[in-house]
């Protein structure tokens, strides 16, 4: 007989790796703690991940997965690349103002150098920027001069990277507001033209 997953324990572990990860560093964030903090038993938490790299592994890739989606559903949806931009930096803020801890986990794993994108979902990021760059380029959205590369750098990255910089509070105390959203599209807009 199959055992009983109990999805609400799962979610509290998710959520206390991408907590403590945020909090600790990756180094810090032990199994141990993660299980304590989700409150779940250690052995619960070994059903599902064979190590602490595994479920961060795991949810890095839900994050991504979680990007590309809706980058995907936009690039259906829209005819422009800022049709396309302007609410997946939306998702980015909307994840900043109601979730921070899951825009900083982004942010701290993409950065990590243990850590990289799984093959299948490389791919993926890959052809969706590629689809951006010749959507862009056919628009006159995007200088012939860019990249799949750049278009990544630039409409994936930079919003994470400026959200970061807010929450670090390095040259402003404001909170995100709607006109940083609107400045944001506005400089990935400005990047993309050339």
């Amino acid at each position: 007989m199959a055992k009983v997953i109990d999805e609400s324990k799962l979610l509290r572990i998710k959520e206390a790796a991408i907590e403590l990860v945020v909090q600790m560093g990756y180094g810090g964030a032990s199994i141990s703690a993660i299980a304590r903090h989700a409150n779940v038993a250690v052995g619960y938490l070994y059903r599902f991940y064979e190590s602490k790299y595994d479920l961060v592994s795991d949810l890095l890739d839900d994050k991504l997965k979680d990007i590309t989606g809706h980058l995907e559903v936009m690039m259906v949806q829209c005819s422009t690349i800022q049709q396309v931009i302007t609410p997946l930096v939306n998702y980015y803020f909307h994840l900043a103002q109601h979730q921070p801890h899951h825009i900083r986990f982004i942010y701290t794993l993409i950065n990590d150098y243990r850590f990289s994108i799984l093959p299948d979902q490389h791919q993926r990021i890959h052809g969706l920027c590629r689809q951006l760059l010749l959507i862009g380029q056919e628009t006159r959205e995007i200088a012939d001069v860019f990249t799949a590369e750049e278009i990544y750098l630039i409409t994936v990255i930079y919003p994470v990277e400026f959200i970061n910089v807010r929450f670090k509070q390095l040259f402003s105390e404001q909170t995100l507001s709607e006109d940083d959203k609107v400045r944001v599209v506005r400089l990935c807009m400005g990047a993309l033209k050339g």
